[in-house]
């Protein structure tokens, strides 16, 4: 599973960016978490398809591959509080594939699983759910 990871990070490093396009992620930070909205190749735009807007925040579609050790949740809440306003007409959303461990009784030894987790959610002006300053 570590030589698969590895794999995908140097697939990131590897393949032509549109780095250029997407500099305005940089310096910035979730508002309510105050956590680095990306590090590298961790934002990206994602299809209005997979966005549903409720009253109080976003419902987000992340269709993950099977190839990971955990199974991944469909779906994530962007609260409205964390919601930021993206520069152009699209929905962008920073993730980050983390390592966690949990402990195996009886053996009382740690296994370590990987899941994706969301950082920062960008949606258009006019959507209507971003949070005012």
């Amino acid at each position: 599973m570590r030589q698969f990871l590895r794999h995908i990070a140097l697939a990131w490093l590897v393949l032509p960016g549109d780095a250029g396009a997407h500099d305005w992620y940089t310096g910035k930070t979730d508002p309510v978490l105050h956590y680095d909205c990306c590090g590298g190749k961790d934002c990206h735009p994602i299809n209005s398809n997979d966005v549903r807007m409720t009253k109080d925040g976003y419902f987000v579609r992340m269709p993950r591959p099977a190839s990971l050790n955990e199974s991944q949740e469909p779906e994530w809440f962007i609260p409205r509080e964390r919601v930021q306003t993206s520069p152009d007409d699209q929905y962008h959303i920073c993730e980050r594939l983390m390592t966690f461990y949990r402990t195996i009784v009886p053996h009382l030894r740690f296994e370590t699983y990987y899941r994706f987790r969301w950082t920062c959610f960008f949606a258009p002006t006019g959507t209507g759910s971003i949070q005012s300053d």
